[in-house]
């Protein structure tokens, strides 16, 4: 009987010792997924804004326009739009296909949990800027000296996860803006 209780114990012992070795790094595990799963997102968040800088200088060089990464023109004006208060500015373009100056840039509003992110495109034209672009109905037009900005208002509901305009949409405004403004 007391080789019988001698073993128990001893068979208790081990697994309590296996348990107690197994009890810390079993609390780790979750924390070493939730930093993956962290780094991981911040990795696709680097490489997704990387792809769209090169897709952003080959819409560039396709179109005739220099692409000047995160520095805005001296001479554009974004005062009395949202834009005026821009806390980041990349992937900037300027240039004047056709005599038409255009500058289209990424932006973002803010700071923190309230910031938005869009795409802004900005033409100098002394014209009615409603003739120029209008095939877009949730787009806004604002004028700010002799600019005008069009770009999609902050909605309280927003199903684009980014904000950001897509390329070929953006292609298809610069294309509908020289095009258009070479015909006036």
């Amino acid at each position: 009987m007391r080789i019988v209780r001698r073993q128990i114990v001893s068979v208790m012992a081990i697994f309590a010792n296996h348990r107690d070795i197994n009890f810390v790094p079993m609390n780790a595990i979750p924390l070493i997924v939730t930093a993956g799963v962290i780094l991981a997102a911040f990795i696709a968040l680097y490489l997704g804004e990387r792809q769209r800088a090169k897709a952003v200088r080959a819409l560039a060089n396709r179109s005739g326009l220099h692409y000047l990464g995160n520095a805005l023109p001296r001479s554009l004006t974004l005062g009395g739009t949202p834009f005026q208060l821009a806390s980041r500015v990349w992937n900037v373009i300027d240039g004047e296909p056709r005599g038409v100056r255009v500058i289209a840039f990424d932006c973002r509003v803010g700071i923190g949990k309230g910031s938005w992110r869009r795409t802004v495109i900005a033409i100098e034209s002394g014209t009615d800027f409603s003739n120029i672009v209008p095939f877009n109905a949730d787009m806004t037009a604002e004028s700010a000296g002799k600019w005008q900005i069009i770009y999609r208002p902050k909605a309280s509901v927003n199903f684009r996860i980014a904000g950001l305009m897509p390329i070929a949409e953006l292609e298809a405004y610069l294309n509908s803006v020289r095009a258009k403004a070479v015909n006036e």
